[in-house]
């Protein structure tokens, strides 16, 4: 496992070692959130809707055609 040097305030360092807290754990939840929040962000981005430069006003139309093809 990789050791990493993490820097924090003093007051924040002593309120943790205070309440007893585990910063490594702490810091690897972090650091998965922040790679799975970039993941999903990337994820969504990719899933865009893209421009079909269609009008609402067509696509309504396009629905009553198909209603009245199929007779619904």
């Amino acid at each position: 496992m990789a050791r990493l040097n993490v820097y924090v305030p003093d007051d924040l360092a002593e309120r943790a070692r205070t309440r007893g807290l585990n910063i490594s754990a702490l810091t690897q939840a972090a650091i998965r959130a922040e790679l799975e929040g970039s993941a999903t962000d990337a994820w969504l981005e990719r899933l865009r809707v893209r421009n079909t430069e269609a009008r609402h006003v067509d696509v309504l139309k396009a629905i009553d055609a198909a209603r009245d093809e199929l007779g619904a």
